[in-house]
């Protein structure tokens, strides 16, 4: 099986095609974001309003690839269950990946301890080695089980099993094209990171409007704004190779008769 366009000209047809519920996510993330660092410049938005945020915008780009529905029409025509089943195998496959990354976090403070004196530049570097960690586990994750998420909107009756059959076969496809776009996407935004303070005076990058005890710095309210496109787009990248992945995988596994069972009394468009 080819398809006709690329991963990112996929993305941004899907993008096109789900525009007011992107732009609202993007949005309510941005907002939550700004508020949250408004009152405490230290905090950090809560992980399940990015979460939920992503699922939304995660069902409704799957959808649109798999059964040609988009925006607010997806999440409405969806069965409850698949959209619940999407939610929980989601949410299975990032604690698959974090609690890895919690092992390298207490073997990278137990191996420095006493090895490095500043306890910031410790736990900063073992943060580093969690984020890198997790990543590499949850790239091998979505490689081998990520068409566990389609098959939910699809609605197939297929089980984890089959979603690992279909990784095996597709798993270089899937690493390389997770690696190509949203991994591109991030390294896009790190480079970004890197060069801004060569590109933006101090006095712009740290200029800061108090209201009371609100804190607001244009600066880190636009590039909060930027970091949330990025993630947005890497939520929509993500499903599109997935979604490829499953029709891929698809391509070369028989039904069963569970799935053909459920497929049967789908509402499959």
């Amino acid at each position: 099986m080819k398809f006709d366009i690329t991963i990112w000209s996929e993305a941004v047809d899907v993008i096109r095609a789900n525009l007011a519920l992107f732009a609202v996510v993007v949005g309510l993330v941005w907002l939550a974001d700004t508020a949250i660092y408004a009152f405490q410049p230290d905090a950090q938005i809560p992980f399940f309003v990015t979460f939920f945020a992503g699922i939304y915008l995660a069902v409704a780009s799957h959808a649109t690839i798999l059964r040609n529905i988009s925006g607010y029409a997806a999440l409405k025509e969806l069965d409850k269950k698949a959209f619940q089943r999407f939610m929980w195998r989601t949410g299975a496959i990032a604690i698959l990946g974090f609690i890895p990354s919690m092992a390298v976090l207490m073997a990278v403070i137990v191996l420095l301890d006493g090895v490095i004196a500043n306890k910031d530049a410790m736990i900063l570097i073992a943060m580093m080695a969690v984020l890198v960690g997790y990543g590499v586990v949850t790239l091998l994750l979505l490689s081998l089980i990520g068409t566990w998420l389609p098959a939910a909107i699809v609605a197939d009756g297929s089980n984890l099993k089959q979603a690992f059959l279909r990784g095996r076969k597709t798993i270089a496809y899937v690493i390389t094209r997770l690696l190509i776009g949203p991994g591109g996407n991030v390294l896009l935004f790190l480079i970004t990171l890197f060069l801004l303070p060569v590109w933006v005076p101090d006095s712009i990058s740290g200029y800061t409007i108090k209201l009371g005890v609100i804190q607001l710095v244009p600066f880190d309210i636009v590039l909060n704004g930027f970091a949330n496109l990025v993630w947005a787009t890497g939520t929509v990248l993500i499903a599109v190779v997935l979604s490829r992945a499953y029709l891929l995988g698809e391509a070369g596994l028989p039904k069963t008769n569970e799935q053909r069972e459920e497929l049967a009394t789908s509402d499959v468009v």
